[in-house]
């Protein structure tokens, strides 16, 4: 068994226990009693940026630095909201990544942007739940078996949400547009090593149709990098860390957001509005 079928084993594992406390059809029901899913299309791309800005709430990093003195994760999301975020990713995951439900909670109850749920999301247990939840945005992985991820994103979808698909070479990137993908996000890290390679993001994009939406998940430490990755063709950057370990979050996303809308990179941003 392979780390990540290990991780998927895990995950399923754990959406089963709560689905034993809490049936599918309960969840269901929760899932269609909370207001509509924002859309987030119009946010993520805009004439008047050439990037926007996800800043995410999370508890540890990828290479499972403690970033637990985060706090309020509502307050976290307000300061994001006020520094012009577009969209507020919540790492919900509870193993390694430390989050919870209870963040997405706190953070859909203090921000009215689009909220991305950014789990190992395996089963459709777990896309109820997140739209119970008040999620907008679910993140899904394309090394999920193709039919697995075919079902999930129409599962998304049908609830009224946006899936997004993070891959990391080529052909997870065909693969997940194959799917029925609509925004993909491109993982930056190397898989083994957890190392930051942002010419990844460059290697995987030109396969994209120009109506998908791009965005660039991890190596951004400050607006340079935003400039950098609107030039490789990204329309959104996914931060976290980067935000979370800077002294006033809120000045930290205005700069990012600032940097989306240089006007250098305006004329060069080529894309398809949706």
């Amino acid at each position: 068994m392979t780390s990540f079928e290990a991780m998927v084993a895990e995950a399923k594992a754990a959406a089963d226990r709560r689905a034993s406390l809490v049936p599918l059809t309960r969840l269901k029901e929760a899932s269609r009693l909370v207001p509509g899913a924002i859309s987030a299309l119009s946010s993520l791309r805009t004439d008047d940026r050439a990037v926007t800005v996800i800043a995410e709430v999370k508890r540890s990093t990828a290479t499972f630095a403690d970033l637990s003195g985060v706090g309020d994760p509502g307050m976290l999301a307000c300061f994001y909201a006020a520094g012009g975020a577009a969209c507020v990713s919540v790492v919900t995951g509870p193993s390694a990544t430390r989050g919870s439900l209870k963040d997405l909670d706190a953070v859909r109850a203090s921000v009215d942007l689009p909220v991305l749920a950014n789990d190992l999301v395996v089963t459709p247990y777990q896309v109820h739940e997140a739209r119970a939840h008040g999620a907008d945005l679910l993140m899904l992985d394309a090394r999920l078996e193709t039919l697995v991820l075919e079902g999930l994103i129409e599962r998304v979808h049908s609830l009224g949400m946006g899936a997004v698909v993070e891959v990391r070479t080529r052909r997870e990137a065909l693969t997940a547009v194959d799917a029925g993908a609509c925004i993909v996000a491109i993982d930056t890290r190397d898989p083994d090593t957890l190392a930051v390679d942002c010419s990844l993001f460059d290697q995987v994009t030109d396969v994209l149709p120009t109506q998908v939406v791009r965005i660039a998940a991890g190596g951004v430490r400050g607006p340079h990098d935003v400039m950098s990755f609107a030039r490789c063709g990204a329309d959104v950057v996914l931060v976290g860390e980067a935000i979370i370990r800077s002294t006033d979050p809120q000045q930290f996303v205005a700069e990012l957001v600032a940097a989306g809308a240089h006007p250098a990179l305006i004329p060069s941003a080529h894309r398809e509005v949706l």
